[in-house]
């Protein structure tokens, strides 16, 4: 397994595992674009004018609810230390959002985390992602990274680590603020595709995780 810090062969497998994510999530959302709009399209043509109107707009307004939401856990292993892990939370290449800061235009470290600059629909649009490390006391973890997406909560890892010698164990427990629609759901099932083979490019192995797919209860 290939350090956090090696260079060279891993830099490239991770800039392959994440330019191959990257083509497949375009797709799948212009896909997704695509079949909303020729359903749309198709409800006009088909139908009375007012009903196929109607009909058209309750479906796009369908792909655009938040329908759903996730969560989880994860089991982590490196050959970094405790610290160099910690640190990699807290800096500006957090491991759990490896598919967010290897796509983002900008990413600049913060006293307490980071700032991500992400653009999508061909960089008509961006968002600024950040990342804020608290410690968790009163927790079973040893600290949170906590994630807002356009000023907006997005979600909070709780992270603890226990050494083991030659290796560090990485335990993380997901809690999603997140929301996303039937638009979004493609991209989503895109990421957990190539989320661990682009963490092993990294440095981690995945020994375990569990990710959940869930309609939002409010």
């Amino acid at each position: 397994m290939p350090s956090m810090n090696d260079s060279g062969d891993a830099t490239k497998t991770l800039d392959t595992v994440v330019t191959r994510y990257r083509r497949a999530e375009r797709a799948a959302s212009w896909a997704t674009a695509l079949f909303a709009g020729l359903v749309a399209a198709g409800l006009i043509l088909f139908l009375p004018l007012w009903q196929g109107l109607l009909g058209a707009v309750a479906v796009l307004a369908v792909f655009r609810v938040p329908l759903f939401t996730t969560g989880g856990t994860a089991r982590l292993r490196t050959t970094a230390t405790p610290t160099a892990v910690r640190d990699a939370f807290s800096g500006s290449h957090p491991p759990v959002l490896i598919l967010q800061w290897a796509i983002a235009e900008e990413r600049t470290a913060t006293t307490d985390g980071a700032t991500f600059e992400l653009s999508y629909l061909l960089g008509l649009r961006s968002i600024t992602m950040s990342t804020t490390v608290a410690e968790t006391p009163a927790a079973e973890t040893d600290f949170a990274l906590r994630v807002t997406a356009g000023d907006k909560p997005w979600g909070t890892y709780g992270v603890t680590l226990t050494d083991q010698g030659d290796e560090t164990l990485i335990e993380i427990d997901v809690r999603s603020d997140r929301r996303f629609g039937l638009r979004g759901l493609p991209s989503w099932l895109i990421a957990q595709r190539y989320y661990d083979a682009a963490l092993a490019a990294h440095g981690y192995t995945v020994c375990a995780r569990d990710r959940s797919l869930s309609l939002r209860r409010r």
